[in-house]
C-alpha cells in the first residue's frame, strides 16, 4: 500500500476547490476594502487583504494560502495603489508597502496553512490510533478465528473506505470466511492469486484487489485498491494486517489448546470411568452372576426362602447397576455439554416430595422428615433436573448415615432465593474435604466406602443445579461433630420485600 508522495504541483491541481475558496475570500476582501476606501480616508486597506490570506490558510491549507497571497497582492496593486487599474506603482512609498504586504501575506498564509495541515495530520494520526485501539479491543474479545476474521475485514473496509475480504485455509483450499460489505467477493482468478500469495508470503495485485499474506501465513486479506483512500491510510492498513494476523494465530492456538484440554479431560474421565467400572460395577455383577448361577444349577432343590433371597439380591444389585449406569450417563451429558436446562415455574416442595418418594424404598429403617412453609415462592427451573439432583443428595445421605437415623429435608426463602436443605446424621465430612465433595468420583477415603456408589452423585447434583443457574454448597459437621447439610439455592425472578417474609 506504500506510495510515493505526490508532486507539489499535482497536489496544487488536486486542491483546485480550495484555491477557488481562497480566491473567493480575496474577492470578498476586495469588496470590503472598496467600501472602506470610499468611507475612510488613508485607510490601511492592506490589512483587509492580509486577513483574507490568513483566513485562506486556516481554512484551506498551505498552497491555497500562497495562491491567495499572490492574488491579494495583485488585487491590492490593481485596485488600490496609484495609478489604479495598472500594475505600475506610482510612489516609492507604495512600492515598499506593496513589497512588505506581499512578504507578510506569503509568510502569514504559509504559516497558517502549515499549521492547518499539521493539525489535520495530528488529527489523522489520532484517528488512526483510535481505530487501532478499537480494533485491538475487538480482536482481544474475538472468541474464534471466524470472529477475528470478521473484525479484520470490517476494520480494513473502514480504514480504506472500500471493500475487504479475509481468506483462511479450509478443506478445499483458501475460503472467504469474512467480507465487508457482505457483497464483497473474489473472482476465481483472484482466489488462485490468493493461493500464490499465501504460498509465497508476498503481497500481490489481482484485478481490483491487493492481496496480503497475514502473519505466520494463517491466511490472506484482500483490499479493493480501486477504492483505497489517501496514502495516509497505508500505516493503518499495515497495522490492521499485523494485528489481525496475530489475532487469527492466537485464536488458532487457543482452539488447539482447547482441543488438547478437552482431550485431556476426556482421557481423565475415561480413566475414571474404567476405574469405576472395574471396581463399582464388578461387585453387583458378581452378585447377580453368582445368584443367577445358583438358581440355574440347583434349580428346584433350593428352599423357597433361599430362592427369594437370591432373587431379591439380583433385583437389588440390578437396581444398583441401573443407578451406576444412570450416573455415568448423566456425567457424560454434563462433560459433553449436551445438557440443556428448561426453565418452568416450579414449586420446589412438590419436587422435594417426588424425590422423597423415589428414595423411600431404600431408606432401610431411616426416617425422612420434611419441613415446608405453608406458602413458598415459585422459581423458574427444570423440575426434572432438580428432582434428580435431590435424589442423588438423598441417596448420598442414606449411604453415609446409620440405620435408624433421621434425614431431614426443608425449604425456605429469603428476599432473593428459595433455599432447599437436606441434612443427615452421618459421620460428616472432614473440613479439609468440603471443597472437593462435589468433584467426580470423590468419596471419603475409607474401605467401607467402596459400596457407597461410584462417587458421582454429588458431582451430578452440582452440575444440574448450576445448569439451572443455582448454587450448591455443603456444611459439616452440624451437630456434635457429626452430620452433613447440603444446601441448594435457586434465585427468584422477583425479590420479595422484607416485610412480606
Amino acid at each position: 500500500m506504500s506510495a510515493a508522495s505526490p508532486h507539489p504541483f499535482a497536489r496544487f491541481l488536486a486542491a483546485a476547490p480550495a484555491h477557488l475558496g481562497g480566491a473567493a475570500l480575496v474577492g470578498l476582501a476586495a469588496l470590503v476594502a472598496s467600501g472602506i476606501d470610499g468611507a475612510v480616508e488613508n485607510a490601511d486597506l492592506a490589512m483587509v487583504f492580509m486577513l483574507a490570506v490568513l483566513a485562506a490558510g486556516l481554512s484551506f491549507g498551505l498552497w491555497p494560502a500562497l495562491s491567495a497571497a499572490a492574488l491579494a497582492a495583485l488585487t491590492y496593486d490593481l485596485l488600490f495603489l496609484e495609478p489604479r487599474m495598472t500594475l505600475v506603482i506610482g510612489h516609492a512609498g507604495d512600492g515598499l508597502t506593496f513589497a512588505v504586504f506581499f512578504a507578510v501575506a506569503v509568510a502569514t498564509g504559509g504559516l497558517s496553512g502549515r499549521i492547518r495541515d499539521q493539525s489535520r495530520a495530528v488529527s489523522s494520526q489520532a484517528d488512526t490510533v483510535a481505530a487501532l485501539l478499537a480494533a485491538s479491543r475487538r480482536f482481544s474479545a474475538a472468541a474464534d478465528r471466524c470472529e477475528a476474521a470478521e473484525v479484520l475485514a470490517e476494520h480494513l473496509a473502514l480504514g480504506t473506505g472500500g471493500q475487504a475480504v479475509v481468506l483462511l485455509p479450509g478443506a478445499a483450499g483458501l475460503e472467504i470466511v469474512a467480507r465487508s460489505p457482505v457483497e464483497a467477493g473474489l473472482e476465481p482468478e483472484d482466489l488462485a492469486q490468493a493461493e500464490r500469495v499465501l504460498a509465497g508470503g508476498q503481497p500481490a495485485e489481482s484485478g481490483a484487489w491487493r492481496l496480503y499474506p497475514l502473519a505466520e501465513r494463517v491466511g490472506v486479506a484482500g483490499v479493493d485498491v480501486t477504492r483505497v483512500g489517501a496514502q495516509t491510510d497505508a500505516p493503518l492498513v499495515a497495522a490492521l494486517l499485523d494485528q489481525g494476523g496475530v489475532a487469527l494465530e492466537r485464536a488458532r492456538l487457543a482452539a488447539q489448546a482447547a482441543d488438547g484440554a478437552a482431550l485431556h479431560r476426556s482421557d481423565r474421565l475415561r480413566s475414571a470411568l474404567l476405574n469405576s467400572v472395574s471396581h463399582d460395577l464388578r461387585t453387583p455383577l458378581s452378585t447377580v452372576l453368582g445368584a443367577a448361577t445358583t438358581l440355574i444349577d440347583l434349580g428346584k432343590s433350593i428352599r423357597p426362602a433361599v430362592r427369594n433371597d437370591l432373587l431379591l439380591s439380583i433385583r437389588e444389585e440390578a437396581e444398583r447397576l441401573s443407578r451406576y449406569v444412570g450416573d455415568l450417563l448423566d456425567m457424560t451429558r454434563l462433560e459433553g455439554g449436551a445438557l440443556v436446562a428448561r426453565r418452568d415455574w416450579t414449586d420446589v416442595r412438590e419436587v422435594l416430595a417426588a424425590a422423597a418418594a423415589r428414595v423411600t424404598p431404600r431408606l432401610d429403617g431411616r426416617t425422612l422428615g420434611t419441613d415446608f412453609p405453608a406458602e413458598l415462592s415459585l422459581v423458574r427451573c427444570d423440575a426434572a433436573l432438580l428432582e434428580q439432583a435431590l435424589v442423588n443428595i438423598l441417596e448420598n445421605a442414606i449411604a453415609y448415615s446409620r440405620a435408624g437415623a433421621a434425614i431431614e429435608t426443608a425449604a425456605h426463602e429469603d428476599r432473593g432465593n428459595v433455599v432447599i436443605s437436606v441434612e443427615d446424621q452421618g459421620r460428616g465430612i472432614p473440613t479439609g474435604e468440603l471443597e472437593q465433595v462435589f468433584e467426580r468420583f470423590r468419596r471419603l477415603e475409607e474401605p467401607s466406602d467402596r459400596g457407597k456408589g461410584a462417587g458421582l452423585g454429588l458431582a451430578i447434583a452440582k452440575g444440574f443445579v448450576e445448569a439451572m443457574g443455582g448454587r450448591i454448597a455443603a456444611a459439616s459437621p452440624i451437630q456434635d461433630g457429626r452430620g452433613t447439610r447440603i444446601l441448594i439455592s435457586l434465585k427468584k425472578e422477583i425479590e420479595t420485600p422484607g416485610h412480606m417474609l
